[in-house]
Order: C-alpha cells, then structure tokens, then sequence
C-alpha cells in the first residue's frame, strides 16, 4: 500500500523568524527489493530520520556535547552557544527539543522513535540478504545471499512495521497534503 502522506513534526528552531515546517515523508517501494521511508523535508531541506533524530553527532562527530541538529548552520553555531544534549545523544531528546510547535508528546516520539530503529535495522538486514552487503555483490557465497529471507524480511516491514509507525504517526499529527 503506497499512499502519497507526509507529517508535519513542528517548526525549525532558530530560523531567523521564519515559519519553516517540518514534515516526515510517507514509505514507499524502491528498486523492486526494499523499503525506503524516514524522510524528513522541508521547502529547502531533504534527510533522513535515522541521521536527525537517532544517530546525531556534535559538532565534533561526537555523541556527547554541543548539538547541532542537520539544519543547523555552521557560521550559526559559532556565532551562539548552543544547547548542551540532555541525555548525551539525539536519540534521548523528545521532538521539542529540535522544533518550535511540535505535534508528538515526549511518549508518543518514543514510540515513533523505537518503530524507526526497528525499520532501519530490518531494512538494513534485508539489504545483507539481497546482496550480501551494500557496496558490492563481487565474490559472495551461496550462503551470503537469501532472497527469501529478503522477502520475508520486507514483508514484516511492510505489513508490520510501516502500519504501527503511520498508527504511531496518526496518533496526534496533522496531517499535511
């Protein structure tokens, strides 16, 4: 089930007066062997939830100390001190903590957090089973590849996965056209 769905998650933080929405783009079927899903977009923006609200570093590459969200402007962060992460990883942050307005409360955002690991972890297994790896399918043994695996693997995505996040999502979130 493709639908065409997007989520407002809030307001960017920070962004000069400017009312710039966020939304989480809806999953869709890529190249005929996987689920692509988790993007996060505004008029001037496109990346991905595992690299904004899951696995985000500091400015040094760290997972501890100064945050800097993707939409955060370099010259910005030296011109200001910005926040100190709470917990020492995005992952522990509810959603106010990155936008102005935001539409999930901190145990809902969990929930949608918790779903998206999962759908980033099978996804990626799914992928080793489709091709043995990412970059390269050179060289792989008959016990590397399992397409059936594969398969079963995007089915749990698709038919369990993708509902509970888009029930997760609809919980509370306007949605947007």
């Amino acid at each position: 089930m493709n639908t065409k769905t997007r989520w407002y998650l809030g307001n960017l933080k920070d962004n000069d007066g400017k009312r710039e929405r966020v939304y989480l783009e809806d999953f869709k079927w890529e190249c005929d062997w996987y689920w692509g899903g988790g993007c996060v977009t505004t008029r001037h923006m496109h990346t991905h939830f595992d690299g904004c609200f899951l696995e985000v570093p500091d400015i040094r590459g760290h997972p501890l100390g100064n945050f800097v969200t993707p939409w955060t402007k370099l010259e910005d962060y030296r011109k200001k001190s910005e926040k100190i992460m709470s917990n020492g990883c995005a992952v522990w942050e509810p959603l106010g903590f990155f936008l102005d307005n935001p539409k999930y409360t901190e145990r809902q955002w969990w929930r949608i957090k918790d779903l998206f690991k999962q759908f980033y972890a099978i996804k990626a297994a799914a992928e080793c089973f489709q091709h043995g790896g990412h970059c390269t399918q050179d060289a792989r043994s008959e016990w590397e590849i399992n397409k059936e695996m594969a398969a079963k693997l995007n089915a749990h995505i698709e038919t369990v996965i993708i509902p509970e996040i888009r029930k997760a999502l609809d919980s509370k979130a306007d949605k947007a056209e």
